[in-house]
């Protein structure tokens, strides 16, 4: 384990002072079993019913349910510790959402040959969403790939929450960190979208500053078994931006991912958090949503995140250190 992820370990007695009291039915096995079962039972209903959420709206108010149910039979998550500790990223989130709807390409004009250009330099002349697209695309005909692919690419809307969740449950003591890099990273790749938006393969395809170029995810997402769910509040243009390319937060998430849980966790997990992002980079190119160029500055844009926040916590907590050490030495206690 990393001096980060012990540092984080020490807060440990802090968690257990605001564990929740009360036992009774809460603490018993059964509620902790039964109720997450419930839970996604109800999940894989309302997914027949009303179809797979792509909204963030959706994926808020599913998440939410999902800590009301695992916490509940939990002594040591209170509902006002939910409060407290997730609504900051939902506001944060939503507030992204709709800003990055609004920086379309108002502001500054739209970047279609930059990133053709930076491909092509990286991928030896062609760019690598057209190559691999020749090699395994067959339109109108879907294989086993072309699901697995977009399965990495749906992902995303759901990973980094999820992992949020699990270190929220069963490592609080870093949960408070991993929230500050996924707002940070939302910042980076918003302010960016402002200043340099950029056009994604398959939309530069339709305009024709690349070869053709196929957006594999429709294709996908029109032949799944199930619908897909319309969104609650976030409908029309003020809720989307095609040209929020550069860079790619489906790449960025996914390292970020990595990067954070890469010095907290046993060996054994390093090869599945090594796939993860470069899995969902190889997809993105493959279904035409972005370019090689995009998801490398998505992974740079997390490896920063991680320096700015390890950064910012260890300059907080030296500061929290001198004004307890000053505090002792004005009141002649120990320091």
């Amino acid at each position: 384990m990393s001096s980060t992820a012990v540092a984080e370990a020490r807060t440990g007695p802090e968690v257990d002072r605001e564990r929740d009291p009360r036992g009774g039915w809460r603490s018993h096995w059964i509620a902790r079993v039964a109720l997450p079962a419930i839970y996604l039972l109800a999940t894989a209903v309302a997914v027949d019913r009303i179809g797979l959420p792509y909204s963030q709206d959706w994926i808020f108010v599913w998440i939410v349910g999902l800590m009301l149910a695992l916490s509940i039979g939990d002594g040591q998550h209170t509902v006002r510790r939910l409060i407290k500790d997730w609504l900051p990223i939902i506001v944060a989130l939503l507030a992204y959402d709709l800003l990055r709807g609004v920086a379309d390409g108002a502001l500054f004009s739209i970047h279609w040959n930059a990133p053709v250009h930076a491909d092509e330099v990286l991928g030896l002349g062609q760019v690598p969403t057209i190559r691999l697209q020749d090699a395994l695309y067959t339109p109108g005909h879907l294989h086993f790939w072309d699901y697995a692919a977009f399965s990495f690419w749906f992902s995303h809307f759901f990973a980094t929450l999820l992992a949020a969740v699990a270190i929220w449950r069963f490592r609080y003591e870093w949960f408070h960190r991993f929230a500050a890099c996924i707002v940070v990273l939302a910042a980076l790749g918003l302010a960016t979208y402002v200043v340099f938006p950029a056009a994604p393969p398959w939309l530069a395809a339709d305009q024709g500053y690349i070869d053709h170029t196929y957006r594999i995810t429709h294709a996908v997402v029109n032949h799944l078994p199930v619908p897909k769910a319309g969104a609650m509040f976030q409908k029309g243009t003020d809720w989307g931006n095609d040209v929020a390319a550069v860079p790619s937060l489906h790449a960025g998430y996914t390292m970020l991912i990595c990067l954070f849980l890469w010095p907290r966790l046993g060996r054994r997990w390093r090869p599945l958090l090594a796939a993860y992002p470069i899995g969902m980079g190889l997809s993105l190119m493959y279904l035409g949503e972005h370019y090689l160029i995009d998801i490398l500055l998505g992974w740079a844009y997390a490896a920063g995140t991680i320096l700015i926040v390890n950064w910012g916590a260890e300059k907080w907590t030296g500061r929290n250190a001198r004004l307890r050490h000053q505090i002792a030495a004005t009141s002649g206690g120990p320091t």
